[in-house]
């Protein structure tokens, strides 16, 4: 057992320097999805943010010039826009089980190819992405670690095929295949390609914010089916929540406020026969000056099946959680500390996106029935003391549940640790790489199961125009 664990861990090492030799802002405090390690509690921005985050402004491109050389054409090709995510990625998981012993290992390159043109007549524009993840070093009994097919194979997809029409100033809606962002229905993008979603929505924002004054941002629509982070084929919402026999889609409505340093918001998902969630959030940001702030956020949710309780054999299930954290920093370093509490009847339900609460960890979820959960963790951006681009960050978790839902009373922990560079040198801009290593225990019924999992990536993302 040490030997392949040693001779994994050797390999990591070797293919994170290769990926040095070959080789924005962020956006959550998260070890488990794939964000940049934040500089401030501002930039750390909770689940229902990202949902109604503001445009981004315009990125630096490879070829500015094109833009200069074809202002006087339509806007539907002045406008367009066109850039390539190349990614490597490298997954090594290790579980020690009382009675066995499990690996799953991969080594895969790929990335995506994204167009989106100008809009046509002012109103509409169209848009694809091709995702792609081929195997580089895939032992094939070592598989199911999502960054290719289940079993070790590559794939290739067409994961958005859009149109997006501007129905007027900043309300837009979108119909297709697309990639949303929102608590309980996302990317999950933590592996090789991100889920996306066939559906349509309308978005749209009211207020500027200017002066600290109120905005608000809205969303809402009809999603029928789902393409899998792993999966080339696209599915019903229900047959990935567990309904294989039921074509159900997902309807969502949702909105955010915001008004200076704070926010509110709350975001209803409904599957017929199936899941309703119900999420709100809130977050409240103070600035002491001298480079201190601080930024408290709680978060809430409701579950419970509908109709035919597909997910439960015809049996109605409901439940709930509650979260909170604060983030205290001073100049570049964040000191995070969150608490959550499931309901003991039933645990929370994640089929579309990754678990949103703020101790989700690397490995472990902490959402079993019942369960409380602990976590602290530290970052910190090393550009003040001469390493710019260089962050780190290191989380503890203690999670603990004596639910009869959750089987045996049991206690988890995780150390959650997070290395990762991004230049900001012409050349390399867009670059970003990432070192992370989780390590879990779940103490159970008498037995103890360890889980060891190494994470090294490369994401390099050129805008051509």
């Amino acid at each position: 057992m040490c030997m392949s664990k040693c001779r994994s861990r050797a390999v990591a090492i070797l293919l994170l320097a290769a990926g040095l030799a070959s080789a924005g802002d962020a956006v959550a405090q998260y070890p488990n999805e794939d964000f940049p390690i934040p500089a401030t509690p501002k930039q750390d921005l909770t689940a229902i943010q990202r949902s109604f985050a503001p445009p981004s402004p315009p990125p630096l491109t490879v070829f500015p010039q094109l833009r200069e050389q074809w202002k006087d054409t339509p806007a539907f090709l002045r406008d367009s826009k066109f850039d390539i995510n190349f990614r490597s990625y490298y997954r090594d998981e290790i579980t020690n089980a009382p009675n066995s012993v499990g690996i799953k290992e991969a080594w895969a390159g790929g990335g995506s190819v994204a167009a989106e043109t100008g809009r046509l007549f002012d109103v509409v524009s169209l848009g694809a992405v091709l995702y792609t993840s081929f195997p580089i070093y895939a032992p094939p009994d070592r598989g199911d670690t999502g960054l290719l097919l289940p079993n070790q194979q590559g794939y290739a997809v067409f994961g958005q095929l859009y149109g997006r029409a501007r129905l007027f100033e900043t309300h837009y809606a979108t119909v297709g295949r697309y990639l949303y962002d929102t608590p309980f229905l996302g990317p999950h993008d933590n592996r090789m390609t991100p889920n996306t979603f066939f559906g349509y929505t309308l978005t749209g924002t009211f207020g500027s914010g200017e002066n600290g004054g109120p905005t608000f941002r809205y969303g809402g629509g009809w999603l029928g089916a789902i393409k899998p982070r792993d999966a080339i084929d696209f599915q019903s919402m229900a047959s990935k929540a567990g309904a294989p026999n039921s074509n159900a889609g997902v309807g969502l409505v949702g909105g955010l406020l915001t008004w200076g340093p704070a926010s509110i918001g709350a975001i209803e998902y409904y599957s017929q026969d199936v899941l309703n969630i119900f999420y709100a959030e809130g977050k409240y940001g103070v600035s002491f000056g001298d480079g201190f702030n601080a930024i408290g956020a709680a978060q809430f949710v409701t579950q419970n099946s509908t109709g035919q309780n597909l997910l439960n054999g015809g049996n109605y299930f409901a439940t709930n959680q509650f979260g909170t954290k604060i983030d205290f920093g001073y100049q570049t370093g964040i000191l995070t500390v969150g608490y959550s509490t499931v309901n003991p009847s039933f645990a929370i339900q994640t089929p579309w996106s990754a678990n949103p609460f703020y101790t989700d960890a690397q490995i472990q979820a902490f959402n079993r029935a019942g369960e409380q959960a602990l976590m602290v963790g530290l970052s910190y951006v090393f550009t003040p003391i001469g390493l710019p681009g260089v962050a780190a960050s290191v989380f503890y978790y203690n999670g603990w549940t004596g639910a009869p839902a959750a089987g045996p009373p049991l206690v988890e922990t995780e150390w959650d640790f997070n290395l990762e560079w991004r230049p900001g040198w012409k050349p390399l801009q867009g670059l970003w790489l990432r070192a992370r290593y989780g390590t879990s225990s779940v103490y159970q019924g008498g037995g103890r199961t360890n889980i060891d999992e190494v994470r090294l990536i490369l994401n390099y993302n050129i805008k051509l125009y």
